[in-house]
Formats: C-alpha cells, sequence, structure tokens
C-alpha cells in the first residue's frame, strides 16, 4: 500500500510546474508562476551564471520552464534533484 502511494505521489508530480516538480527548487519559484529566472536559480544556485542559463533557456524567453528544467538537469547544466 505504501509503495503504491508512492508510486502515485511521484507520478503526479510530472504534471505539476516547475517549483513542484524538483524539489531543490521548489523555494526558488519566489513568485510562484511555475517558471525559474535566473534570479530566482541564483538563489539557491549562486554559482549560476547567465551564459549556463542561456544554454538552459531553449526558448530565449528569460525564464526555464519544467521542459527546460528537466533537459538541463539530464544535460548536467543544473543537478539533478534530490527528490
Amino acid at each position: 500500500m505504501n509503495t503504491t502511494l508512492t508510486r502515485l505521489f511521484a507520478a503526479s508530480l510530472v504534471a505539476l510546474p516547475v517549483a513542484a516538480m524538483a524539489a531543490d527548487y521548489t523555494a526558488a519559484d519566489a513568485n510562484a508562476d511555475g517558471m525559474l529566472s535566473l534570479e530566482e536559480v541564483q538563489a539557491v544556485m549562486p554559482e549560476m551564471t547567465a551564459d549556463t542559463f542561456a544554454a538552459a533557456d531553449a526558448d530565449g524567453d528569460g525564464m526555464l520552464n519544467q521542459d527546460e528544467l528537466a533537459a538541463a538537469q539530464s544535460e548536467g547544466l543544473l543537478p539533478a534533484s534530490d527528490g
């Protein structure tokens, strides 16, 4: 039963916005818009450079959405979440 609940909870995270997707970045979404700005990422990861952020920002809108965050993590631009 506990395993089933854990799996259901984990599956539900896939549909949630960036702030809930990766536990490490939950607190970073200061304005709760579901996306991360450079400033929000730097609040939890001060070593993030503008160049690295720009490389992760695939659509160039100045924000990281859920897909960009996941891609940046898999490409090693951002560390994977602990969650």
